[in-house]
């Protein structure tokens, strides 16, 4: 199975499982995760979500080699991008608090999915990466998040360059809430998960729309 799914308490941990890929963002992968987030939005056993990873690292990106195979079919090439799109957006569209436990190198789009999430914590050898450029590819799916959260000057950089986010410097530039050692980082989620899902179903629904209005984020 490329996502694993269960239940710990009323928190639904969902855990990216392609490590022999560095849990590269195939379409199948965005759409079980797309199709779990909405399962869980609908349960009502489930308070809150958090996103994980098997393996050494949380995700390696968008699934290159997939890409490169669909890039001479334009149909597929557009259902691709929609399906991105939606993965992105599904964990702010989610009512319920969604946390990313992230660990190890996360790239690209897998930052994207990362900084899309509520909260996010991360283990102490956190790698973040965005190296679009490199590949020469425009970053259509990377800049909006990274735009957000680091503004113009630091999302040229990181664009730009490509070099790599280390933990303390990402807690430092809020783009973690916690950074904690690995063995610790699926309770810690939870358990900020969990006292997020405190709150009535209705004012978190609230806070995430008020929070995602144009204007509001940095």
């Amino acid at each position: 199975m490329i996502l694993l799914s269960e239940r710990r308490d009323a928190v639904c941990l969902l855990r990216l499982n392609r490590p022999e890929k560095r849990n590269a963002l195939s379409m199948a992968l965005c759409a079980a995760l797309v199709a779990a987030l909405r399962e869980a939005e609908a349960d009502p056993a489930v308070a809150a979500l958090v996103i994980a990873a098997e393996g050494p690292g949380f995700c390696a990106g968008g699934d290159l080699e997939e890409r490169r195979a669909l890039a001479a079919d334009d149909a597929a090439w557009q259902e691709r991008a929609a399906l991105a799109d939606v993965l992105l957006a599904a964990p702010r569209a989610t009512a319920k608090p969604v946390v990313a436990a992230v660990h190890g190198r996360v790239v690209g789009m897998g930052a994207s999915l990362m900084l899309g999430c509520d909260m996010v914590v991360a283990a102490e050898d956190l790698r973040i990466t965005w190296p679009e450029a490199r590949h020469g590819i425009w970053p259509t799916l990377v800049g909006p998040q990274l735009l957000r959260h680091l503004g113009p000057k630091l999302g040229f950089e990181m664009l730009a360059t490509g070099r790599e986010v280390l933990a303390p410097e990402a807690l430092a530039l809020r783009l973690v809430n916690r950074v904690v050692p690995g063995a610790a980082l699926l309770e810690t989620a939870c358990g900020l998960a969990l006292a997020a899902a405190q709150y009535p179903p209705a004012m978190l629904r609230g806070l995430k729309a008020w929070i995602d209005a144009p204007g509001l984020r940095p």
